[in-house]
């Protein structure tokens, strides 16, 4: 079951975005002296952002209050007790491998979803956000908070602020297609976004060749790229953790060259190879890297045009193959 998240402000949230943390601190511990049933309803409320909760965690830690929070809020506490100390809960991972995963997985999207919004609150809140993000994206192929990890990314690095763990979840979120929301930021007013986004696309040949082409011109030749190479690219697992120009996806020429569509994930074919098939990859793999890469193109492009006339094309000789391919572009050498 998901955690119900409601549009109507919290009086806990009101007090912190008005006041501050410290107020809010403040204001809790009096009320729980005056009024405690009325602090324990605030702080359980389905209205409650993720933020008032990590403001208060310290006071909520007491143990009198054990039986009083809800599963969504002692949930909380120990994933972020977890993340932010090292030290495993041995009951949440247990509710991870076993019947109560939902609990975590509801738990882990109302920290995110309610929690991006106070984005920059500290350091410690920062870093439960993007490993709550890894999470997601890792574990629980969550795709519908991509356009708030990108959000998030461009905006700290704005701000200069830590990016690498939030462009590691966006990457486990393993579709390509996300990619266009960071070519996006190519027509960007601002220059950190498009330095940013040039830098995430770097492993994009046409991104990658000249950093002087105009940005409108590299942002159409992105679209271009990955509408031809969608099917046949695979994850690698890099990340800014790795290098700085990671490159998270790669293509897979040999099932290119063979029209042959790939996992994302596995980056093993759909199907398996033929015999047939993995005689003509044999000759494929004795071209250099470039006519590799000419060749595969060629090959997807005519598959979709002529289908009749690609079967027998590729079935001539790999040298008489990469000949017709040239006279045919107009590049014969």
């Amino acid at each position: 079951m998901d955690i119900v998240v409601s549009n109507t402000p919290n009086t806990l949230d009101r007090k912190r975005k008005d006041k501050g943390p410290e107020a809010l601190e403040g204001y809790f511990k009096e009320l729980l002296e005056s009024s405690p049933q009325e602090a324990i309803d605030l702080v359980n409320d389905d209205n409650l952002n993720f933020a008032s909760l990590f403001v208060l965690r310290s006071q909520l830690k007491d143990p009198s209050l054990n039986n009083e929070l809800n599963l969504r809020n002692t949930t909380s506490l120990k994933i972020i007790n977890e993340i932010l100390t090292g030290e495993k809960d041995i009951s949440v991972m247990e509710h991870i491998s076993s019947e109560h995963t939902q609990i975590i997985h509801s738990t882990l999207k109302w920290i995110f979803e309610t929690g991006s919004i106070d984005d920059g609150l500290s350091n410690e809140f920062d870093e439960v956000l993007d490993i709550s993000a890894i999470l997601l994206t890792k574990l629980y192929n969550e795709q519908k908070i991509i356009p708030t990890i990108v959000d998030m990314i461009f905006n700290r690095n704005r701000k200069d602020y830590f990016i690498h763990d939030l462009v590691w979840a966006f990457y486990e979120s393993r579709d390509p297609y996300s990619l266009i929301m960071i070519a996006n930021r190519l027509l960007s007013s601002d220059k950190k976004d498009i330095q940013l986004a040039n830098k995430l696309l770097s492993f994009v040949p046409a991104i990658a060749k000249d950093d002087n082409v105009n940005n409108q011109r590299k942002y159409i030749s992105f679209l271009d790229w990955i509408e031809e190479n969608s099917l046949f690219l695979y994850f690698t697992g890099q990340s800014l953790q790795q290098t700085t120009k990671p490159m998270p996806y790669a293509v897979d020429l040999e099932a290119k060259y063979l029209c042959k569509y790939i996992s994302v994930n596995t980056g093993k074919t759909l199907k398996p190879f033929t015999e047939k098939e993995h005689y003509l990859l044999n000759e494929f793999n004795t071209l250099d890297l470039d006519n590799k890469i000419f060749l595969s193109s060629f090959s997807n492009m005519m598959h979709h045009k002529n289908p009749v006339w690609w079967d027998s094309w590729i079935n001539k000789p790999i040298t008489e193959q990469v000949r017709i391919a040239r006279s045919m572009i107009g590049g014969e050498q």
